[in-house]
């Protein structure tokens, strides 16, 4: 491939991604297809010009997800894979198709697919110099997700407590996605009963997503309810009638956005007050939020 031809590749290359971030995947995609007919045609089967045809395939089928086209994704990250499947100078790629194509099969909940690439993206990831750990964090989170949801709570224990301890070390105990991390750990204690762990884990959740996006952002409501969840579960149902009101104020700010967390949290604290047999307070909750959702409903 001539030098003329490469650089041609990489302005489409440039052009697609720019398309995509604003939003316009139609004109994205045809850059895409345009990138990849050359990167074809140009393709001599020599190393370089073989990394060009699969980095324009990832590139489509980053668009292609991105518009919800799965499958058609899925074809063209796979055919990108398969030639430059062995290559060590390309395993940063391969990590991040591997993972991209885990992410296509967990969308469609084939959870022994998702795990076998975002197993395979993990080790590649962690094998690189120096190993992209922050990578390895996200794709941990998610398969503790898997886990979790075919109950192997123990796995999914392992991994989430891997990614956390990956954000603590990386990004410290008050960044956004070390916060996420702890909230996940919380959920899966609070599901798991283990009812003083969650307290402590969402805890830190609260103070690391106070300290990283503030006191009004839907993450900060959602730490709020999960620790009304948690202390009501271990009988401090004065703190916990707190934290849900705390909650249900800050989603009130952003309740077109978030009308099913708000529903999901007025439900959880009025239960709460039915349980301590105030059912006035509680049918007073849920009346209000149902009069809000009306109005964000018109």
């Amino acid at each position: 491939m001539n030098s003329g031809t490469a650089h041609l590749l990489e302005m489409l290359s440039e052009r697609v991604l720019k398309l995509s971030n604003e939003g316009k995947y139609d004109e994205a995609l045809r850059a895409a297809d345009a990138a990849i007919e050359k990167a074809r045609q140009s393709n001599s089967g020599e190393f370089s010009d073989v990394m060009c045809l699969a980095a324009s395939l990832e590139i489509r089928g980053d668009v292609l997800r991105q518009q919800g086209y799965l499958e058609d994704s899925r074809i063209s990250y796979l055919e990108a894979l398969e030639m430059i499947e062995g290559q060590e100078q390309c395993t940063d790629m391969l990590a991040r198709i591997s993972a991209s194509i885990g992410v296509l099969y967990d969308q469609v909940e084939n959870d022994e697919e998702a795990i076998i690439f975002y197993e395979r993206a993990i080790e590649m990831y962690e094998r690189l110099d120096p190993p992209q750990m922050l990578e390895v964090a996200d794709i941990c989170n998610n398969l503790g997700f898997i886990y979790r949801s075919i109950g192997n709570m123990e796995t999914a224990e392992t991994l989430l407590l891997k990614g956390l301890e990956i954000c603590h070390n990386e990004l410290g105990s008050k960044n956004e996605k070390t916060a996420t991390l702890c909230n996940n750990v919380g959920a899966l204690y609070l599901k798991s009963g283990y009812d003083e762990q969650a307290r402590e884990m969402h805890m830190m959740a609260l103070e690391g997503r106070l300290a990283s996006v503030g006191a009004d952002h839907p993450d900060t409501a959602q730490s709020y309810s999960n620790l009304g969840l948690s202390l009501a579960q271990i009988g401090e149902v004065d703190t916990a009638k707190e934290y849900f009101q705390k909650s249900l104020a800050i989603y009130e700010k952003h309740l077109k956005e978030e009308s099913h967390e708000y529903a999901a949290v007025a439900e959880n604290y009025a239960e709460l007050l039915r349980a301590m047999s105030d059912e006035k307070g509680s049918a007073n909750v849920i009346k209000k939020a149902q009069k809000k959702l009306a109005k964000v409903a018109h």
